[in-house]
């Protein structure tokens, strides 16, 4: 297939474009703020989420489509008819690509039945809720893109991917749970919403709403209407669903010429880079998470370690055998509740069944915990400390709580 030449440098005006992108953009905001957080509390029929909701939606992606007249196009996406076809069938050919993905991981593991209901009323309406969004996240993205590339194609396609994929989930997503739900949300839907909003919106660039659309739907459409579902521990699912978009976007990167002016203000392997970061933090989030090889982080929420360990530190623990547990020593362990706690041992006695019990007791605290410990809860034992490092997801959480 002959190369996609890629587009030079944008010449975006700053004034007259300004207040329509700025517009079709807070448009998004608001039918995110009502489909999410108005509705939910006020409407209880299921016209309020399959309808009000759509409607919203539609009525953003409308005000986007308007900004977007005002905007300039690329000069890419106003090149030959012939490159602009090539464009939407390879954006086409990755859609197909990620749903081949989902494919293979159910055929590798195994598939359960869709939660979602089948009926053609069902059909049309799940069609109209889930298209609706859609098409005002990829109109929203393209106006960003649009409005902003005259600063930098980076920050266009980085702040579009970031400021979009916030948009997916509700607000509530990102204050409740605990550490381990937190992970998983972040490690299994928002970082594959971001990976394939990043491939959408280098799409974008080269050919418009029609390509990040394609690039986009047919996954959101296999989620939506397929009779059965890839099922997977969720680790697994946030590796296919990081790994999917970055080999659509490799594939599609060497289809682009490489030897084309840079875009203005960024780099041509901009959205590779990107990628690599993407990837390398959901590998890490895979790791540290699930204790490969044993290890993983914890922070530390409370004052209850001090001096030794302080509020806001993130900590590693390693490994544990409960016959290597003495007093002295400090260990991570999980309540019934799934809270987790970071003490020192102070005691170790036996039971009323045979079995040993441990009683923690932080450093800085007066009385031990309130429950005897038992071996199977157990998590890690303390290796080491960084400090401060862990005020980041405690400052984060306290800042949602309080949006919220």
């Amino acid at each position: 297939m002959t190369a996609i030449p890629r587009p030079v440098a944008p010449r975006l005006p700053r004034i007259a474009a300004a207040p329509a992108a700025v517009a079709g953009v807070g448009a998004v905001v608001l039918a995110y703020w009502i489909a999410n957080e108005v509705i939910p509390g006020r409407v209880f029929s299921l016209w309020g989420p399959y309808f009000l909701g759509p409607m919203g939606w539609l009525g953003a992606a409308g005000v986007a489509l308007w900004a977007v007249r005002r905007q300039p196009a690329f000069p890419a996406q106003a090149g030959p008819a012939l490159e602009l076809r090539a464009t939407l069938m390879v954006a086409g050919l990755i859609g197909a690509f990620l749903v081949s993905m989902q494919l293979i991981l159910g055929l590798l593991g195994q598939f359960g039945h869709s939660p979602y209901a089948h009926s053609p009323r069902w059909l049309a309406i799940n069609f109209l809720f889930a298209g609706s969004s859609l098409l005002a996240i990829e109109a929203g993205r393209g106006l960003f893109v649009r409005g902003s590339a005259h600063r930098s194609l980076t920050f266009a396609l980085v702040g579009s991917t970031l400021v979009f994929a916030l948009l997916q989930f509700p607000l509530s997503r990102y204050t409740r749970g605990g550490m381990l739900d937190n992970v998983e949300f972040w490690g299994a839907y928002f970082l594959p919403a971001a990976a394939l909003g990043l491939v959408a919106g280098f799409f974008y660039v080269y050919g418009g709403l029609r390509a990040s659309l394609l690039v986009s739907a047919p996954l959101l459409a296999f989620q939506y209407f397929s009779p059965i579902l890839p099922v997977a521990d969720w680790p697994i699912r946030a590796l296919v669903g990081v790994a999917g978009p970055a080999m659509g976007l490799w594939i599609a990167e060497g289809l682009f010429a490489a030897d084309e002016e840079p875009v203005a203000g960024a780099s041509r392997a901009l959205p590779s880079i990107s990628w690599v970061l993407t990837a390398v933090v959901a590998l890490v989030i895979f790791w540290f998470s699930f204790g490969f090889f044993g290890f993983r982080p914890a922070f530390v929420p409370s004052h209850s370690m001090e001096p030794i360990i302080n509020q806001g530190d993130l900590v590693l623990v390693g490994p544990v055998d409960a016959e290597s547990v003495h007093v002295g020593d400090v260990v991570l362990y999980e309540l019934s509740n799934r809270q987790r706690v970071l003490h020192r041992v102070v005691e170790i006695r036996t039971g009323e069944s045979g079995g040993r019990e441990y009683i923690f007791r932080g450093d800085n605290n007066n009385t031990e915990d309130l429950m005897p410990v038992k071996s199977e809860q157990f998590i890690g034992k303390y290796i080491g400390r960084v400090p401060k490092l862990g005020w980041v997801p405690i400052k984060f959480n306290q800042l949602a709580g309080k949006a919220r």
